[in-house]
């Protein structure tokens, strides 16, 4: 089985409940998901983050081409996202929902951020009016979260 495979039967054997972490680990990839909510059709999540020595040495060049390959794929979720920052120096690239939700109180978006240390991750923030910025549960369908494991794991090749 591959990762996407995997990851999709450790979370269907969750069934619904509170908190839960699922780790799934195809080598030489591990993904990890932060479970606050779950029931039949959907999952609230902190962070999904997909590990992997494969992008150890990696370069700025791949680094820019798998977060362009990711926002091309993601369009999937609430609000498309798009590379925002590029740290040349870090090795880091920073992507953001474009446009980000808004409401009278503030904004919501996704920050997707490839690493050259070898990680993907994709969380949510809210920003309200005035505040500063936190981290917020991401609510996707099941469906959804599956296919962005797939998703990270298909952006390495």
């Amino acid at each position: 089985m591959n990762l996407h495979q995997e990851f999709e039967r450790a979370l269907g054997n969750l069934g619904s409940g509170s908190t839960a972490t699922v780790d799934v680990d195809v080598s030489p990839r591990h993904l990890h998901c932060d479970i606050v909510e779950r029931n039949s059709l959907a999952v609230s999540f902190n962070l999904l983050r997909l590990a992997t020595p494969e992008l150890a040495g990696a370069d700025a060049t791949k680094l820019e081409r798998i977060g362009k390959s990711l926002a091309a794929k993601l369009t999937y979720l609430m609000e498309p996202i798009s590379p925002i920052e590029f740290d040349a120096q870090g090795c880091v690239v920073q992507l953001r929902s474009a446009p980000p939700q808004r409401d009278d109180d503030g904004r919501s978006y996704y920050e997707l951020l490839v690493r050259r240390g070898g990680e993907i991750s994709l969380a949510r923030h809210r920003k309200d009016n005035g505040g500063s910025r936190r981290q917020i549960a991401a609510t996707v369908t099941r469906e959804v979260l599956v296919r962005l494991a797939g998703d990270f794991s298909t952006a390495l090749e």
